[in-house]
């Protein structure tokens, strides 16, 4: 799978973004692992809900639209939920519960995904 580099104002906020951009990849997800890990991440798109049906852990996710602004955050999303991104969300990051400081993100923020080599 390949992997990005999740930005904020040229700044890095998490080095490790694994990219979800394909229909496998996105229809098995985060499914069948017991953590995702400290400052890393899931890229699901096109995606504007999720689900936590069969996970072993809780996330916190962040909805954004086809230019990478946040629409919004969600955060301790335990498993067997449902949660939808509402309109206009194109994609998701998925954090881990509590791996990564969602808070420091805000509502309209515009992130960056830098493609790895």
């Amino acid at each position: 799978m390949k992997t990005a580099v999740l930005m904020r104002s040229g700044v890095p906020l998490i080095e490790t973004v694994e990219m979800a951009v394909d229909l496998k990849s996105r229809i098995i997800g985060l499914l069948g692992r017991s953590s995702l890990g400290a400052n890393r991440a899931m890229y699901l798109a096109p995606c504007n809900s999720i689900h936590t049906f069969f996970m072993k852990f809780s996330l916190d996710v962040v909805f954004l639209d086809p230019e990478m602004n946040i629409l919004k955050k969600v955060i301790n999303v335990r498993p067997c939920r449902v949660v939808l991104g509402g309109l206009g969300a194109h994609g998701v990051l998925e954090f881990e519960s509590g791996c990564f400081c969602v808070d420091d993100l805000n509502i309209g923020d515009k992130l960056i995904l830098k493609n790895i080599a």
